[in-house]
């Protein structure tokens, strides 16, 4: 009987350690990594801002907008280490009367680690010869409490994500991080001019202008998935003359995530959370502590068998 049993436990402590390998590693393989058919749509609203109309040439001031950006994955183009998402981002007023911008983007990136590689027919709207890199869309899977690389479209190149602390989103636990892009002359308005009088200039002519942009954006982000669970930015967009002096306000605004998709998109990621943090963190521990205590277990229970006594 006891034979029996030991052989049982042995059997089990070799069944727990194969658990203790295989579990965490199915588990960080199958979830760690960007999903190849990602769809998502995200919303960033700015409560009292002011707006150029471009098509009607008039400055909207006090207005909602909503700035709608959906992400969706190409998984035609992915590989076994990289996905492919493509982003559109239409800014417009809250009502949908007014289109104020629309931006589309092409990204590939390592599915673990989120960084960026040109491959792919990778693009940012109609911009030539671009080359992105650093991170985009997420945060590496066990994101670290340090700075990123993180790509601006404003200025088509990489700039740090500063490490700011950790906070609680959501029922979450989060990191902060944030950007400042200085203002920057991104290039002429379209056509290159525009009337003297529409940037309260005197006299009849056109003159010549160029758009200037600053951003200062902040990222909450859930470090086990290196999901953004909430984001704040706060755009600048003015129309300058030739001689760097701003005439006109053409973006104003602090988007920021609203509270509802706030919690939505936290109660998408806390079973992967829940998961992620188990595979990494205890149940590879549980598990050969099990497998141990079953082979003791088990040893104990042959050695100890009691001798036939023979008539």
């Amino acid at each position: 009987m006891r034979a029996s049993l030991g052989l049982g436990l042995l059997g089990a402590a070799g069944f727990f350690g194969v658990l203790a390998v295989v579990v965490p590693t199915y588990v960080l393989e199958s979830l760690a990594v960007a999903p190849d058919d990602y769809y998502s749509v995200t919303r960033l609203r700015a409560v009292d801002a002011t707006a150029l109309d471009r098509s009607s040439g008039k400055t909207l001031t006090g207005v909602t907008v909503d700035a709608v950006s959906s992400l969706r994955g190409d998984a035609n183009a992915a590989t076994a280490d990289l996905v492919v998402w493509d982003n559109f981002t239409t800014v417009q007023t809250a009502d949908g009367a007014v289109t104020l911008s629309y931006t589309d983007r092409r990204v590939a990136f390592d599915k673990r680690t989120g960084t960026i590689v040109n491959c792919c027919g990778a693009y940012v709207g109609d911009a030539i010869g671009v080359e992105q890199s650093g991170l985009a869309f997420k945060w590496p899977f066990f994101a670290e409490r340090k700075d990123y690389p993180f790509f601006d479209t404003v200025t088509s190149q990489a700039l740090p994500m500063r490490y700011r602390g950790q906070e609680q989103v959501a029922g979450l636990t989060v990191y902060r991080y944030e950007q400042t892009v200085g203002t920057r002359r991104l290039g002429e308005v379209p056509g290159g001019r525009l009337p003297a009088a529409m940037l309260g200039l005197s006299g009849r002519g056109d003159v010549r202008a160029f758009v200037h942009a600053s951003v200062e954006r902040r990222y909450w982000v859930e470090p086990v998935t290196g999901t953004p669970v909430k984001i704040e930015e706060r755009q600048r967009e003015t129309v300058n003359t030739a001689d760097g002096v701003p005439r006109l306000v053409a973006l104003d605004a602090d988007f920021r995530s609203p509270p509802e998709d706030v919690d939505a998109r936290a109660d998408q990621i806390r079973a992967s959370v829940a998961l992620l943090k188990a595979a990494r963190g205890p149940a590879p521990w549980a598990l050969g502590a099990l497998a141990a205590l079953s082979l003791v277990a088990g040893l104990v229970a042959i050695r100890s068998r009691r001798p036939v006594i023979q008539s």
